[in-house]
């Protein structure tokens, strides 16, 4: 086929594309987005949250497709990994949001076990532990999230942990089992030791909970934190605020548990948290779109 015949075939494609009715109907369509994601905050809020959900959900039909699989070939652990790469390389166009990763050489995969301890703000947590969960890790959350269309599905098929923080006991005997399976199985596992989202707009952390560390000191197992740099001013839900910009992941070292008793575990929580803290003061996001202003004592309130 010579050069002259492949333009002309491409002309003839053109021109009946451009025939078709609905062709500036569409067209017209993809102007006025365009218009008002330039000029519209708001607007930008609302396609960016399409744009997270839609990516999700893509993203646990995944996990569930790929879940059975990995049970066959005896590697369950992969589930999770596969499903936070796929997230990680299909969520980040859609959102806007890109993330930088420090210290990633504590987080290699020969870690294991270990428990990941890390800030929970939103749910664009979960984008951003696509850009960082290991190999051979489960996530612990709350008995509810399995229910959840999708979310919950994936999550179950994945070997992942639900905890029902209105049963006191039975948190407690999910928590000396979990011990023993990463040592066993040589998995970490991943939870948020705030409990719930914190929706914070300033460097600070919500109260922990002692269930991670219990864990931890139960099964010797290390604690690895990890702090996500504060997402505002790229992101506030109540405010309907979804901006393009770069978030700071931060892998911080190993802290050892060896020779821990259960007396040790309120200290071994404030020391995590402390160095948290201090990392998370460290490090920012940095908007590549629009500018928010700068939050005050009077504005925070405001977004409260």
């Amino acid at each position: 086929m010579t050069k002259t015949t492949r333009k002309t075939e491409t002309a003839s494609r053109l021109m009946t594309l451009l025939a078709r009715p609905q062709t500036p109907a569409l067209a017209a369509g993809a102007i006025i987005f365009l218009i008002l994601f330039r000029r519209s905050s708001r607007f930008r809020f609302f396609a960016r949250m399409f744009g997270f959900i839609f990516t999700m959900a893509i993203s646990c039909i995944v996990g569930i497709t790929v879940a059975p699989i990995m049970w066959l070939l005896g590697k369950p652990g992969l589930t999770n990994y596969v499903v936070a790469r796929t997230f990680a390389l299909i969520g980040p166009p859609f959102c806007g949001l890109k993330f930088k990763v420090e210290g990633k050489e504590h987080i290699k995969n020969n870690s294991m076990p270990a428990v990941f301890v890390c800030n929970h703000q939103s749910s664009l947590d979960l984008l951003a532990m696509g850009a960082i969960l290991p190999k051979n890790v489960v996530v612990m959350g709350k008995k509810s999230i399995k229910y959840v269309p999708l979310l919950g599905w994936f999550m179950a098929l994945g070997n992942n942990v639900f905890i029902d923080r209105k049963n006191r006991g039975h948190a407690l005997e999910t928590m000396a089992k979990v011990a023993v399976y990463l040592k066993e199985h040589k998995y970490g596992l991943w939870l948020f030791p705030e409990g719930t989202r914190s929706h914070q707009t300033d460097d600070s952390l919500l109260p922990f909970k002692k269930g991670a560390f219990h864990l931890a000191v139960q099964g010797q197992i290390p604690v690895i934190p990890i702090v996500f740099s504060t997402y505002y001013p790229c992101y506030h839900q109540k405010n309907q605020i979804f901006e393009a910009g770069v978030v700071t992941i931060k892998v911080l070292p190993p802290i050892p548990t060896t020779g821990l008793e259960t007396g040790d575990v309120d200290d071994l929580l404030a020391k995590t948290r402390d160095i948290m803290a201090e990392a998370l003061k460290g490090i920012k996001t940095k908007p590549t779109g629009s500018v928010l202003p700068p939050i005050t004592a009077d504005s925070a309130k405001k977004l409260e």
